[in-house]
């Protein structure tokens, strides 16, 4: 495949930079994908990308905020916790569902609605609420403030309540670090954990983004500065291609091997896990960035590992991005999940 995509590029010795710099524009314009997936600047490649320092320098949010959906409408996402302080008390019913974005997301891009909607209109949840955290911050600080939007969740309870967590890409590994702690106050038993996408075992691109030259990390944070990525206030930031979240997600990152060292061993938590198949634009990136996956940022090996040891998983021909929001495949797949 790479050798495809070089042919495209006039031939001969003269012409290896120009490759070079295609492949790095290549891969600026399509990373702009990433913003979805849900992956302060530093070093010369930042000031590239920002030339004019336009956007303030991203700061750690140290929190966490929190969404009610308002079944019936459009994009009804209403905001209960704002910085981890609460704003509106939570109706949680006998059947609370709570979502999680991925790198780079949030829950305000409604990427996560229509799957809400959708459980509402089969009568699988009485509540759905949006967990929305700094995705620049390290997965084991969001998997913290994970645990302290459950705690305040579940004191509205009428109990400990079975919960159904589903979480899209790094969404996932931040549930799973808020299980490494102490027992979550939620059911002792039966709460279904479902991943959609999540780089279990880390992402290759991560890898090659960190690993890339100043120039070529230089063009993708020209795209990524455009929106996406939020201080707390709700307003666009510098993205740091040395953040620690994007760290974590390495395929050789600390933090990984040593949550997988129990990983999918958990009392409360039945796993279930999906994974996405289809490139889709990403295969150009993948090609210039050097790797292979299977939905355009994870492998299936990553997404749906046997060491998990998943009470359900299934794979759908969808990118990676739609996985949060395909319904024909994907929705299917976690109302099955849902009653198993």
């Amino acid at each position: 495949m790479m050798k495809d995509f070089q042919e495209q590029v006039p031939g001969g010795h003269g012409h290896k930079r120009g490759r070079a710099v295609l492949a790095g524009l290549l891969v600026s314009f399509l990373l702009l994908g990433l913003v979805g997936y849900g992956c302060s600047g530093s070093g010369t490649a930042q000031a590239l990308a920002d030339p004019a320092n336009q956007l303030p320098h991203h700061i750690n949010w140290g929190s966490y905020n929190l969404y009610r959906y308002q079944p019936g409408t459009e994009g009804g996402w209403v905001r209960i916790v704002n910085l981890g302080v609460l704003e509106e008390s939570p109706l949680l019913g006998d059947r609370p569902v709570l979502m999680t974005h991925g790198w780079g997301g949030s829950i305000r891009n409604n990427r996560m609605a229509s799957l809400a909607q959708d459980l509402f209109d089969h009568g699988l949840a009485s509540s759905v609420f949006g967990f929305e955290y700094d995705s620049q911050d390290g997965i084991l600080a969001n998997g913290v403030f994970y645990r302290q939007a459950l705690d305040l969740l579940s004191s509205f309870g009428p109990g400990a309540l079975n919960w159904t967590t589903i979480s899209h890409s790094m969404g996932g590994l931040v549930a799973r670090a808020a299980l490494q702690g102490d027992s979550l106050p939620i059911a002792a038993t039966g709460n279904r954990f479902i991943t959609l996408g999540t780089p279990h075992l880390g992402t290759p691109v991560a890898d090659a983004v960190q690993g890339a030259d100043a120039a070529t990390q230089s063009l993708v944070l020209f795209h990524l500065d455009q929106g996406g990525f939020m201080n707390s206030d709700g307003n666009p930031s510098e993205v740091d291609l040395d953040s620690q979240g994007l760290t974590d997600l390495r395929t050789d990152s600390e933090f990984l091997a040593n949550l997988n060292l129990t990983i999918g061993i958990h009392p409360q938590a039945r796993f279930f896990t999906l994974a996405g198949t289809e490139l889709g634009s990403m295969e150009q990136v993948n090609i210039a960035l050097g790797v292979t996956t299977d939905d355009g940022l994870v492998t299936l090996e990553s997404a749906n590992p046997i060491e998990i040891v998943a009470a359900g998983s299934g794979t759908a021909p969808v990118t990676h991005t739609e996985l949060p929001s395909d319904q024909t495949t994907v929705f299917p797949l976690i109302r099955q999940f849902m009653v198993q």
